[in-house]
């Protein structure tokens, strides 16, 4: 069964690597962008998706395997992948980063490129993280989704210069409804019987 659903699953991650060309149509991304809430819980999500199928598909190929090798030295134990990717979730919800990303094309390119790399690299290294390193890391993702999306839903005038207050606040619902599914998902994932063992074998392998 799993051999026979095995090319239908590589060419959905071949789709869903391919996500970011979807923002080369103006219309789309105009659509997108015009509203806080789907450009944060929307198109962020879905740029990290996209590095994310991209590096599972890569994972598997033998070509890749070196050059795996040589990514998991700087990726020691996942350490590099978890602080990248909460570094590139910090920096693109603070209001003044996410208003450039609309008034630059350079910060618009940043942002694709951040949120696709974070994804590529944690598609290794979530798995290879120890119990404690992943509880601390989603834990930090929840956190900072809480504390932004308090402060928009809170703030008592708009944040961002491109967005109203109202879709501000619902931005802020979204965040922090997304704190607690990260907090489910650590919790979840520490607590399931071998999780740690599992993981420090994907770590020996290759």
């Amino acid at each position: 069964m799993s051999r026979r659903f095995a090319p239908s699953r590589r060419v959905g991650r071949v789709v869903l690597a391919l996500l970011p060309l979807a923002l080369l149509w103006p219309t789309l991304r105009h659509t997108v962008e015009s509203r806080m809430s789907l450009h944060m819980l929307g198109e962020f999500p879905a740029l990290f998706i996209a590095g994310w199928s991209a590096g599972r598909l890569c994972l598997g190929r033998l070509p890749a395997r070196r050059w795996l090798r040589g990514q998991r030295l700087l990726d020691w134990r996942g350490w590099t992948g978890a602080v990248l990717t909460s570094s590139v979730a910090l920096v693109w919800m603070l209001p003044s980063t996410l208003d450039a990303t609309l008034l630059s094309p350079i910060a618009a390119t940043a942002k694709i490129a951040s949120w696709w790399l974070a994804g590529w690299l944690l598609a290794d290294s979530w798995r290879r993280m120890d119990s404690e390193v992943l509880l601390f890391f989603v834990g930090n993702l929840a956190w900072m989704a809480a504390t932004a999306g308090l402060l928009y839903i809170d703030a008592p005038m708009r944040l961002c210069v491109n967005y109203l207050q109202d879709d501000q606040r619902h931005a802020g619902i979204g965040l922090v409804v997304l704190a607690g599914l990260f907090g489910a998902v650590a919790l979840r994932q520490v607590l399931r019987p071998g999780s740690t063992s599992s993981r420090a074998g994907e770590t020996c392998r290759m």
